[in-house]
């Protein structure tokens, strides 16, 4: 049984024939109503499933195509769409002429016994195919538009939510005050770079036929897009915080499984730079916490520990109780602080480094965030540090009481 798929999404495409493959179906493809029409034209399919919304020709004109044509009328056509999904949509299809109507997504099991239905029903003469209810031209065309107005209004509606919401995003960020027009820079530097390395990545990718070098490509653009990951989660935790919205889950946390699970975050790292890393532990380290948010601290103090270091330099990280704190402190070999920097480290978006020369990337809002988390836990944070000799950032949280 040869079915012939009809979607001008690749992904959809490819995802569809999968599944009617699996359950032994032949499976023919075309991009749109046109390249369908001509293939059903030349070699006759025993199903078509297709799509509503593509280009050239969309399903329900390919639709009336096929049911007006007395060569192809018994050709079972089934509609699946995410794009028309509402009851009228389906009473349309149905009046084509259509043996089904199946809204994305749906389970492949629940496709293929469709599909077995509707080959069994054909076969045994149990469904006759019927002309098109819809006989009147000026009856279709006046249902079709209405069908098609509607979308457009639905996406006209969408696109302006969107835009409204992009509005309000956009004044949010307005909101972050004192941003530097070198600052500003960075930061747009910093956005567009992944996006630039994954693009360039991805091209290279389509065009290699060596398939050991495009997986390389496609991990670069995969490793580029989780830095473009990062940066924007560090952009929005920090509006976040800035509206004192980023609240703490509190649980029981050994407070070592988090440093050691952040030493292994940045092991690739710590391999390029050739740093070498000194952990110690003052016994059980117990606090109530949120594992995430704390480690994302320990992520981002032992990250500039490590660029902001020398090459073959050290990290050292010590946790200890004291008084009922725990006080957690990192401490580098690296290139330090000027003195009158040292009390602005922790200010949103300000970076030692502000010209857009600056030989260390990132936005700058990393401590500001770790200065956020630590205090929404009820702990301090600061630094420690002398320009050529290296800095020291600690900080201390309140120790899990003993009958809690």
């Amino acid at each position: 049984m040869a079915i012939l798929v009809v979607d001008d999404s690749k992904t959809d495409r490819i995802l569809l024939t999968k599944v009617l493959e699996s359950g032994r179906y032949e499976v023919i493809t075309a991009v749109d109503g046109k390249n369908a029409l001509e293939m059903i034209r030349s070699d006759a399919p025993n199903m078509i499933i297709t799509d509503i919304m593509m280009p050239v020709m969309d399903g329900f004109q390919l639709c009336r195509e096929v049911k007006q044509d007395p060569t192809l009328m018994n050709i079972p056509l089934v509609f699946y769409t995410a794009s028309y999904g509402e009851k009228d949509d389906e009473a349309l299809a149905m009046r084509m002429g259509a043996a089904a109507f199946i809204r994305k997504p749906e389970e492949p099991k629940e496709i293929i016994n469709l599909v077995k239905k509707i080959f069994e029903e054909y076969q045994s003469g149990k469904t006759v195919p019927l002309q098109p209810l819809i006989s009147d031209e000026k009856e279709y065309l006046a249902l079709y538009s209405s069908r098609l107005v509607k979308k457009l209004e639905d996406k006209f509606l969408e696109l302006e939510s969107a835009n409204t919401k992009l509005e309000v995003a956009y004044d949010e960020l307005k909101s972050i005050d004192r941003l530097k027009d070198n600052i500003i820079s960075n930061v747009t530097h910093e956005l567009r770079t992944p996006i630039m390395l994954a693009w360039g990545f991805l091209e290279l990718a389509l065009d290699e036929t060596d398939l050991t070098k495009r997986n390389e490509h496609l991990t670069k653009s995969i490793d580029a897009l989780k830095r473009e990951d990062k940066i924007v989660i560090d952009l929005i935790e920090t509006a976040t915080a800035e509206k004192g919205l980023l609240k703490p889950f509190t649980d029981t946390i050994y407070f070592g499984e988090i440093v050691t699970a952040a030493v292994e975050n940045l092991k690739p790292k710590v391999t390029i730079y050739d740093i070498n890393i000194d952990v110690s532990f003052d016994g059980d380290l117990i606090i109530l916490g949120d594992y995430y948010q704390l480690k994302h601290v320990m992520i981002n103090l032992i990250d500039n520990a490590i660029k902001f270091n020398v090459k073959q330099g050290k990290v050292e990280i010590n946790a200890i109780e004291d008084n009922g704190q725990i006080q957690v402190c990192i401490k580098d070999t690296g290139i330090g602080i000027p003195e009158d920097k040292l009390a602005k480290v922790f200010d949103k978006l300000y970076q030692i480094e502000s010209d857009t020369n600056r030989k260390y990337g990132g936005t700058g809002i990393g401590l500001t965030i770790s200065k956020h988390i630590i205090e929404g836990h009820g702990g301090s944070i600061w630094v420690k540090s002398e320009e050529g000799e290296g800095s020291t950032f600690c900080f201390n949280l309140p120790k899990k009481p003993e009958n809690s």
